[in-house]
């Protein structure tokens, strides 16, 4: 079978998955174009988007855009419920110094947006990772296997996890 052929079947056996419902998908994608000609700062194009989905029309987007020759830094984020959305789109201009917040809303009014948001975050901390199993530090000598001590820690710490991290609000 041919490598067309193969990637048809592929996309049709997950859109029969995604089909039932019962489905959390991700996807993700990013191109990035690099130059360089020798006379001044290389040139940098780098475009990002990813789609988290969950049962019930549950749906994030995320798109950042980032372009040194042009000096454009652009976010956006969406969050959508069947067919309403809330997307919020952030751009600055290095060059410029301009800079922009835009909020857009389908199938809603600005004044259902906090409302919207409640039921957003109450639809999504039912798919929110779950995290049973600690993993414990042990002593490496002396203590035979003892637990160290302070609490316990996650072997890999989630971004989520970051005290860097100023928020939650789209973490799902």
């Amino acid at each position: 079978m041919d490598m067309f052929g193969m990637m048809n079947d592929m996309i049709g056996n997950m859109e029969h998955m995604t089909a039932g419902g019962n489905c959390q998908t991700f996807s993700s994608s990013t191109v990035i174009s690099y130059s360089n000609t020798g006379d001044g700062a290389p040139k940098v194009y780098q475009e990002t988007s990813e789609m988290r989905s969950a049962p019930g029309g549950i749906r994030e987007t995320r798109r950042t855009v980032r372009d040194s020759d042009s000096g454009l830094e652009q976010m956006s984020i969406g969050h959508h419920i069947r067919d309403r959305a809330h997307i919020l789109q952030r751009s600055r201009n290095h060059r410029t110094g301009d800079q922009e917040e835009r909020q857009d809303y389908i199938n809603l009014d600005e004044s259902e947006a906090a409302a919207f948001d409640d039921e957003w975050r109450r639809e999504t901390s039912r798919f929110r990772q779950q995290r049973p199993l600690e993993f414990r530090r042990h002593e490496a000598s002396g203590g035979g296997g003892r637990r160290a001590e302070g609490p316990p820690r996650l072997a890999i710490q989630g971004p989520e996890d970051s005290p860097s991290r100023q928020s939650r609000r789209y973490d799902w």
